[in-house]
């Protein structure tokens, strides 16, 4: 399982786009607002992210 903040990340992440339906400097600078350190958590998925499953 993802730690929690991870998931944090992903769940912000996709109430982002619906707002922002692309992934443009104002969609990262709003999941910059509410996740500052966003980059360490997609670096944690690009790293982790195949061994997760549903």
């Amino acid at each position: 399982m993802a730690p929690m903040s991870v998931i944090d990340y992903l769940v912000v992440h996709e109430l982002a786009h619906l707002k922002y339906p692309n992934h443009s400097k104002e969609f990262w600078q709003l999941v910059e607002a509410v996740i500052p350190n966003y980059k360490e958590k997609q670096e944690w998925l690009r790293i982790n992210g195949r061994r997760l499953t549903i």
